[in-house]
């Protein structure tokens, strides 16, 4: 798989969006940290988190910094597919 195409995407897209297309075409594999935002909502207890996401609705959630997920999250989790591939 070539995961560079999503990179040239994080230039016109927010990360939130291409991190669901790198997601998707990697078969959703478990990535420490960043979860599905509707899992968070309901499997953890944390006002700060749900607020964030019920504001934004996002697709992702870095749960390690609650926070949405950023570029450097998307650039990350891509160098860890490609590594992972190898």
């Amino acid at each position: 798989m070539n995961y560079d195409k999503y990179l040239d995407d994080l230039n016109y897209e927010d990360a939130d969006t291409v991190l669901g297309s790198v997601m998707s075409a990697a078969g959703f594999p478990k990535i420490d940290n960043i979860e599905d935002a509707c899992d968070v909502i309901y499997l953890l207890n944390n006002d700060h988190d749900r607020k964030i996401i019920e504001k934004e609705q996002p697709m992702f959630y870095n749960t390690l910094e609650h926070r949405l997920v950023n570029k450097q999250d998307v650039i990350n989790i891509i160098n860890q597919l490609k590594a992972n591939k190898k």
